[in-house]
C-alpha cells in the first residue's frame, strides 16, 4: 500500500528546484533592468546638460537680437562725392503700411490669420457663429438689417 501512494518529500522538492529556479530568473532579470534603468539615467543626465546649455545659448541670442548693433567709427564708410551731373536729392523716407484697426477677439499677431477666435476660452475657427444683434438695426429699408455679433459654441461668449 505504501508503494502505491508517491513519496510526498520528492513531490515538494521538485516543486522547491522548480521554484528556486525560476527565483534565479527572476533576479537575473532584476539585474538587467537595473542596468537598463542605469543606461537611462545616465542617458538623461546627458540630455539634461545639454538642454541647459541649448537654452543658455537661446537666451544669448535673444539678448544679442534685442539689443541693437552699436555703430562703429571703423565700420563708417561715407557715401562717395556727388560730380558736377549729378543732382542731390533728399532720401525718400520708407512707405507706411496702412494701419488696420484692432480687432479686440483676435489674438494673432497677423489680424488675417486666425480671424475668428474667441477672447474667453481661445477656440477658433467654426466653433464662432456670428448671430445678428437685434439691438442695433442698422437699416430699415428695404427690410431689417442688423448688426452682427459673433458668439463662441464652447463657452457661450458673446462679443
Amino acid at each position: 500500500m505504501f508503494n502505491e501512494i508517491d513519496d510526498p518529500s520528492s513531490e515538494y522538492e521538485i516543486t522547491i528546484n522548480k521554484l528556486s529556479e525560476q527565483i534565479k530568473e527572476l533576479f537575473s532579470k532584476i539585474h538587467y533592468y537595473q542596468a537598463v534603468i542605469g543606461e537611462k539615467e545616465f542617458q538623461i543626465k546627458q540630455l539634461i546638460t545639454e538642454n541647459q546649455n541649448l537654452i543658455v545659448k537661446v537666451q544669448k541670442l535673444t539678448q544679442k537680437s534685442i539689443a541693437p548693433p552699436e555703430p562703429s567709427q571703423e565700420s563708417y564708410t561715407p557715401p562717395p562725392p556727388l560730380s558736377s551731373e549729378q543732382s542731390y536729392a533728399p532720401p525718400t523716407p520708407p512707405p507706411i503700411p496702412p494701419k488696420q484697426p484692432a480687432s479686440s477677439f483676435s489674438l494673432s499677431e497677423d489680424p488675417r490669420i486666425n480671424k475668428r477666435q474667441c477672447p474667453n476660452c481661445g477656440a477658433m475657427g467654426f466653433a464662432i457663429r456670428e448671430i445678428d444683434d437685434k439691438t442695433k438695426v442698422l437699416s430699415y429699408s428695404p427690410r431689417r438689417m442688423y448688426a452682427k455679433k459673433k458668439a463662441c459654441t464652447k463657452c457661450r461668449y458673446e462679443w
